[in-house]
């Protein structure tokens, strides 16, 4: 199944990349960085992105993005209102998009479940929710196969752009209990930071 086979590699980027120990402090805390491809990935308010943890380049670009005063080791930095981290995966080849409601039915399925898994298992996942919103599939789930010391509940957002599939993401911290709904907005305002900046 195409939509299986191109997601599965962005979502194992995904995966490497959450479980990578965390944010890389420097005094280099840039909003924007532009990939190979030319796609802009700007953080939305209070998000810098993080270079140390970041990889542009090969197949699937993912682009880190944390407290802006966390990353500049700046207290008086810009810092977003719900505490996690952003991550944005960026397909580099351009090829054929499934819809949003496609999406959807994919991801409810055992072999959707399985690739949002970091161990592979369907099991270990519930859908908590998914919405559709101008053709993006926004989704809220819990995986119980999560690394030691991370929240198991992930929210991501899915779309196309250009042809390449985007994923966003959202970890949050164990200790910070997040609602769905904020945890939803952050998406949201990554999702529209995004947009905005590759406007042609």
């Amino acid at each position: 199944m195409q939509i299986s086979k191109r997601l599965l590699s962005v979502l194992a980027c995904l995966v490497l990349a959450a479980c990578g120990g965390g944010l890389g402090l420097s005094r280099n805390a840039p909003s924007e960085i532009v990939l190979p491809d030319g796609t802009i990935v700007a953080g939305a308010n209070g998000w810098c992105i993080d270079e140390a943890t970041s990889r542009a380049g090969g197949e699937t670009s993912v682009v880190v993005l944390g407290s802006c005063a966390a990353i500049a080791g700046e207290a008086s930095a810009p810092r977003p209102d719900i505490p996690g981290v952003v991550t944005v995966s960026v397909e580099a080849e351009p090829g054929a998009m499934p819809d949003g409601e496609a999406l959807q039915k994919f991801f409810v399925s055992d072999d959707g479940r399985a690739a949002l898994a970091r161990n592979g298992e369907a099991d270990s996942v519930s859908i908590l929710e998914t919405r559709l919103e101008d053709g993006l599939l926004y989704l809220h789930a819990a995986d119980s196969s999560v690394a030691p010391g991370a929240s198991n509940e992930i929210w991501r957002a899915l779309f196309g752009l250009s042809g390449r599939f985007i994923v966003v993401s959202f970890f949050s911290r164990p200790e910070d209990a997040i609602e769905s709904e904020d945890g939803l907005n952050t998406l949201a305002a990554q999702v529209a930071e995004l947009l905005e900046a590759n406007q042609s």
